[in-house]
C-alpha cells in the first residue's frame, strides 16, 4: 500500500511537470491530445529498444494509456473547484507520512534488539495459552513415498517404528536413495497437507484416522505409501508450543517495537519542550 501511494504521488508529479513548457519537432511527437504531447523521449525503453510484434503492442497499449488518462484529466479539470484540485496539502501529509515511517523502520533496525529468548517464548505461551487453540489437526509423522519393487518393507517398518539416532540415520540414507519423497523430521504439520501426498479416501474422517491409526501403508500405480505418526493434536486442542514459536516471537518484536517507539517519541517531545522550541497557545 505503501508502495502505491507512493508510485500515485510521484507519478501525478511526474507527468504534471513533463507537460509544462514542452516545446518538440512533430518528428518528436508520438500522440497528442488538446495541445498535450506524448514524446518518444519519454516512452519507455524497453518498449522502444526492442522491434518485435509484442513490444509494438505494449507500446501502443501505453500510449492508448496515455491518451485515456489525458482525456480523464482534462475532465476533471473542467469539472473540479480549484480547491478540490489543490493537492499540495495531500502530497505533503504522504510525503511526512513516509518519513515518519522511514525514520521509524532506520530506528528499528538500529536500535531495536530484535532477540526473543526461549524463556521470554515460554512464559507468553503460558500467560496466552487460550488463543493458542488449534484451528486444523497437526501431526508428526515418518514418510515415505517409494517404487514398490525398491521398497524393503520390512526394514522400512522396522526403522519407521522404532524412532532412534541409529534407525534414523539408517532411514535417511536408504530413502535418500530410493525413495522419491520422504519425511523424518520432527516438526509439526498440518495434517491436512500430508494428506495430498497419500492417496486417501476423500470422505474419511480426520480424527477418527488419527485415533485408530499409527502406521499405515498404501500402494496406488506401483507406489507404495508409508506413514507412521509419532504424535498428533486434534483441531481445537491447545496447540504445542513447538508449533507456535515464530508466532510468538513475531508477536513479542511487534509488541516490542510499539513500545520502543513510542518511548522514543515520548523523549523526542520532553526534549522540544525543554528546548523552548514548542510555541503553543492552549485554549
Amino acid at each position: 500500500m505503501r508502495a502505491l501511494v507512493l508510485y500515485c504521488v510521484l507519478a501525478s508529479t511526474f507527468f504534471a511537470c513533463k507537460q509544462q513548457g514542452k516545446q518538440a519537432n512533430s518528428a518528436e511527437v508520438v500522440a497528442e491530445y488538446n495541445g498535450k504531447q506524448l514524446l518518444k523521449s519519454e516512452l519507455p525503453q524497453e518498449l522502444t529498444a526492442i522491434k518485435t510484434a509484442d513490444s509494438s503492442a505494449l507500446l501502443n497499449a501505453y500510449i492508448q494509456k496515455w491518451i485515456e488518462r489525458e482525456v480523464i484529466l482534462e475532465a476533471a479539470e473542467a469539472t473540479l473547484s480549484e480547491e478540490q484540485k489543490n493537492k499540495d496539502q495531500l502530497i505533503e501529509e504522504y510525503k511526512n507520512t513516509l518519513l515518519i515511517y522511514d525514520y521509524q523502520q532506520a530506528l528499528i533496525k538500529q536500535k531495536l534488539d530484535t532477540g526473543v529468548s526461549e524463556q521470554a517464548i515460554s512464559d507468553y505461551y503460558n500467560q496466552n495459552n487460550t488463543i493458542f487453540q488449534l484451528k486444523k489437526n497437526i501431526v508428526k509423522i515418518r514418510y515415505v513415498k517409494i517404487d514398490k519393487k525398491k521398497a524393503d518393507l520390512n526394514k522400512l517398518k522396522k526403522w519407521m517404528q522404532n524412532p532412534s539416532p541409529e534407525n534414523d540415520q539408517l532411514l535417511q540414507t536408504y530413502a535418500e536413495k530410493q525413495a522419491e519423497n520422504f519425511s523424518i523430521d520432527s516438526n509439526w504439520l498440518y495434517l491436512d497437507d500430508i494428506v495430498k501426498e497419500i492417496p486417501l479416501d476423500e470422505n474419511y474422517n480426520q480424527q477418527r484416522f488419527l485415533h485408530n491409526n499409527k502406521f499405515i501403508s498404501l500402494e496406488e500405480n506401483g507406489m507404495l505409501y508409508l506413514l507412521y505418526i509419532t504424535d498428533f493434536r486434534i483441531k481445537d486442542a491447545l496447540s504445542p508450543i513447538e508449533f507456535e514459536k515464530d508466532k510468538i516471537r513475531d508477536i513479542i518484536l511487534y509488541q516490542r517495537k510499539l513500545t520502543f517507539l513510542k518511548d522514543h517519541e515520548a523523549e523526542l517531545l520532553k526534549s522540544a519542550q525543554s528546548s523552548g522550541k514548542i510555541k503553543w497557545k492552549q485554549k
